[in-house]
Order: structure tokens, then C-alpha cells, then sequence
């Protein structure tokens, strides 16, 4: 364990000197602000604060973690750290546990910030401490968390830039797998090609579960059972991705 906190604190140091890390960080905390100007175009009201807010965030979170997720391992091997470290009493699982830690606790400093810049603006708006809101930025960390494990796993055998396409096809895929599940129960499909939706729904990740910015923008508390079973459903499903990745790894010749 101690080893794993060891990379993870490296992983921490060297990510937040990117200065494109920094840059991201800006606009988005720019734009959470420039949130209050986009609802002067719809008469200020507050739940079009909100939805501008939440949807910036979401938007800056998933670009962070798209970049921390696909590049840090390369550059981990272009600076020659990967030697570094695996030449030490460190074993590969430890190694890709390690980054992946790090790069949570990176993307959860920019989410807080992010976070704290929304609370705000809402308090300025006069619409008091946004509980529902935080709930919802928490359900995008914990996305984005799924969303980083899987560009680490598909770093772990493909390049850089096709790191970036297939995490972003993912990413994609994720959102769109419930919807193709209603629609295929609406329109009756059978045969290979309700076997194809199936396969799609039960293979990808379904990141709607994540998706809470309605119940904050409306003020609708969140059922409990429904952040558990979004919290049990990222916890598998990065096991599950963090498993194949140090399988991979470890049979991947550096």
C-alpha cells in the first residue's frame, strides 16, 4: 500500500505542473462565472445558472480526464519514470494502482475547484448552498473516475492518439446505450439486431447512471438508492478495468 501512495503522490506532483492542465482548469473556472452572463440571455433565472454551471463543469471534468487518463503513462515513458520506478521493489499492479490514485486525487482537486467556483455563483444568485448541485458534481467526478480507468486500460496496449479516439468513442457509446435499449423496446427490434443492442448495453458503460444535473437544476432530491447503486456500479466497473489493465501490463514489454 505504501508504495501505491508513493506513486500516487509522484503521479499528483508531476500532473499539476502541466501547464495545459492549468489552462483547462482557467476556462473552466472562467466559464462557471461567464454562466452568470449566458443566463442574462434567458432572463438570469437561477435553474439556467445552474444548468449552464453543471454542464461546464462536466464538460471541463471530462476533457481533464481525457487528457490525465490517455497521456500520462506515455509521458511517463518518454521521461523514462516507468524504468525508474519498476527497476525499485515496486511490482506493475502497484505501478498502474498508483497512477491510477494519482490521477483521482489530480481530477479531485479540479473538480473542487470547479465545485467551490459553482457554489458561488449560485450563493451570489441568491439560491443559497446548493446541496442537490455538489451531490451532482460528485456523480461527475465519480464518472469521470470510470472515464480515467478506462483510457488507462486502453493505454495499456494502443497509442497515444488512439487512446484518445477509442476513450472517446466510449465515451460517447456511454451515454447513448439506455437510449438505444428504450428505443429498441419501442420500436420492437428482434433478432441479431436486438442481440447487438443487448451486447452494446451490457459491455459498454452506461454513464447516464451518473447523470444527476436535472435533480439539481429542478431541485429534486436524488433516491438513495439510486447514488448506491450509481456508487456500486463504478466501483465494479473499475475493478474490473483496473484488473485487465495490470493483466495487460504485466505481460507488456516497456
Amino acid at each position: 500500500m505504501r508504495n501505491i501512495w508513493v506513486i500516487a503522490k509522484s503521479t499528483v506532483k508531476l500532473e499539476i505542473r502541466d501547464k495545459i492542465l492549468y489552462g483547462i482548469i482557467v476556462f473552466g473556472f472562467l466559464y462557471v462565472f461567464f454562466s452568470l452572463f449566458l443566463a442574462d440571455l434567458v432572463l438570469k433565472e437561477l435553474p439556467m445558472v445552474k444548468s449552464f454551471g453543471l454542464t461546464g463543469i462536466y464538460f471541463f471534468n471530462a476533457i481533464i480526464a481525457l487528457f490525465l487518463g490517455t497521456t500520462s503513462f506515455y509521458k511517463d515513458v518518454d521521461r523514462k519514470i516507468v524504468y525508474f520506478i519498476l527497476s525499485k521493489p515496486v511490482s506493475r499492479a502497484q505501478f498502474v494502482l498508483g497512477k491510477f490514485l494519482g490521477l483521482c486525487l489530480v481530477l479531485l482537486l479540479t473538480t473542487a475547484i470547479l465545485g467551490v467556483a459553482y457554489v458561488g455563483v449560485i450563493l451570489y444568485e441568491h439560491g443559497g448552498f446548493d446541496s442537490i448541485g455538489v451531490l451532482a458534481i460528485f456523480m461527475q467526478f465519480l464518472e469521470m473516475m470510470l472515464f480515467i480507468a478506462f483510457a488507462m486500460f486502453v493505454s495499456t496496449f494502443s497509442s497515444s492518439l488512439l487512446s484518445i479516439v477509442y476513450t472517446s468513442a466510449i465515451f460517447f457509446l456511454g451515454h447513448i446505450v439506455s437510449t438505444l435499449i428504450s428505443a429498441a423496446k419501442t420500436v420492437r427490434i428482434t433478432g441479431f439486431q436486438l442481440v447487438l443492442v443487448k451486447i452494446l448495453y451490457y459491455v459498454f458503460p452506461n454513464l447516464e447512471k451518473f447523470d444527476a444535473r436535472d435533480l439539481a437544476i429542478h431541485v429534486v432530491p436524488m433516491p438513495l438508492h439510486s447514488f448506491f447503486l450509481a456508487l456500486a456500479y463504478c466501483i465494479v466497473y473499475i475493478t474490473l478495468l483496473l484488473t485487465a489493465s495490470i493483466w495487460i501490463f504485466e505481460k507488456k514489454e516497456i
